[in-house]
């Protein structure tokens, strides 16, 4: 290789170097500028119920259907007037349609056999309303029919929340403004201030009894209770900008 072509192999590799170094420093610069912070914004709030349901079975026995089902009609009747008298309305209380279960008889040796014994019916009673307090109260007192011979069970009341949209929009509002201030006193302390939001990813929610500490990796809903606490938590990553905010 000639002397001439030395050189411009040593001219060509200088110059790729420095053409590599400043776009290495010049990314550097901008990686060091373009620095951003992580927060996690919290927020939680009292919510009342406004929706109750739950739903009451009537059981009957006869050995005919017919006997069966007008056992049923009379105990389901007697439970439907307990719950108007204690101020449910007729589009509150919604009756189901009936099951019907035969029962056979079974010979010496315990085995089924092709004679019915007797029916056995049963019907669901589904209430629901507004008036949570009401819900609660029927759910303890309909128990007290089972001593006039009408049997019945009861599930356990649920009470639910029906504008839980708008209380999500609330609290999420509540948990970026916290994760923002969040931000704004990291920032400070590192001599930076805060720019624009560069990622937000919003938490699952919690809505649990009040003062429980209990959470789920995909989100509760407690609906045992009128009176319960939603919680929420965003992921909030700002830009943070050289030089410290004014005060």
């Amino acid at each position: 290789m000639t002397l001439i072509r030395w050189v411009l192999v040593a001219l060509i590799a200088a110059a790729s170097w420095i053409i590599s170094a400043s776009l290495i420093s010049k990314l550097f610069v901008r990686v060091k500028q373009e620095r951003a912070i992580s927060v996690k914004g919290y927020a939680e709030r009292g919510v009342r119920a406004d929706a109750g349901t739950f739903t009451v079975t009537v059981g009957a026995r006869g050995e005919t259907q017919a006997a069966a089902l007008e056992l049923l009609n009379q105990r389901r009747n007697r439970v439907a007037d307990a719950l108007r008298s204690r101020g449910f309305a007729s589009n509150e209380i919604r009756l189901l349609t009936p099951s019907i279960r035969k029962i056979l008889r079974k010979d010496t040796q315990g085995r089924d056999t092709n004679e019915i014994e007797y029916f056995d019916l049963y019907q669901n009673i589904t209430v629901e309303s507004p008036s949570v307090e009401r819900i609660y109260e029927a759910a303890l007192d309909l128990p007290n029919l089972m001593s006039e011979g009408v049997d019945l069970t009861i599930s356990a009341p649920e009470f639910l929340i029906t504008k839980l949209d708008e209380t999500k929009r609330e609290l999420l509002a509540l948990a970026t403004e916290d994760g923002y201030q969040r931000a704004l006193v990291m920032a400070r302390n590192s001599g930076g201030r805060v720019g624009e939001l560069v990622s937000a990813q919003q938490g699952v929610f919690q809505i649990t009894t009040p003062l429980s500490t209990e959470t789920s990796s995909w989100g509760m809903y407690d609906t045992s209770t009128i009176e319960k606490t939603a919680k929420v938590v965003v992921t909030l990553e700002y830009a943070i900008l050289p030089g410290a905010a004014a005060p």
